[in-house]
């Protein structure tokens, strides 16, 4: 079992945001520390990341998976998934493609391998078959209850909160499909 642990701090009511991060990779290493923003600002060596769709996917992955850690059985893996343009598929392509923000968020190996592809799984990744990708976070490297959760300044526990903020974050996680033209108005 890993000694892993991932918090993630949101603000707002209405809507959350993900300001700041702090990821432990465990046997007395240093927290890595992002700030959301162009740069770190006034928070010295921390790392920086933008609100993007892929942090988005990120932000709900966590919290799908904090819930899980906390209050469902362990056989129950909790999911993303998604086709072209959607959150899933920008969490997949991050993860692929390895952006700055997300080695500044989980850092590297001694090998200067990126942690973050051994931190989540992904099934048809890069959708090369039908269907969906899907992504879950791999209880191996960082188990679910090590996942912690805080909004406004405080830390998350409660069963209702975490499905409130779930719900705030995934209101939107479907982007909107523009409806294909009819054969009808094609024709016109």
């Amino acid at each position: 079992m890993s000694d892993r642990s991932f918090q993630l701090h949101f603000a707002g009511r209405a809507t959350a945001e993900l300001f700041e991060t702090h990821f432990h990779a465990g046997s007395g290493a240093r927290a890595r520390v992002t700030v959301r923003g162009k740069t770190s600002g006034a928070y010295g060596n921390a790392g920086s990341f933008h609100f993007s769709s892929a942090v988005r996917a990120l932000c709900i992955l966590c919290t799908k998976s904090a819930i899980a850690g906390k209050f469902t059985y362990p056989d129950s893996a909790p999911i993303i998934l998604g086709t072209q343009g959607s959150l899933a598929a920008s969490l997949d392509y991050a993860l692929t493609k390895q952006p700055v923000w997300l080695c500044e968020m989980f850092g590297s190996d001694v090998s200067g391998k990126p942690l973050a592809q051994r931190l989540f799984r992904r099934t048809n990744s890069h959708r090369k078959r039908p269907g969906p990708v899907v992504l879950s976070v791999n209880e191996k490297a960082i188990p679910l209850c090590n996942i912690h959760i805080f909004w406004n300044g405080k830390k998350v526990d409660d069963l209702e909160a975490l499905q409130t903020l779930l719900s705030i974050l995934a209101a939107t996680e479907e982007p909107e499909q523009p409806e294909a033209p009819s054969l009808e108005k094609l024709a016109a």
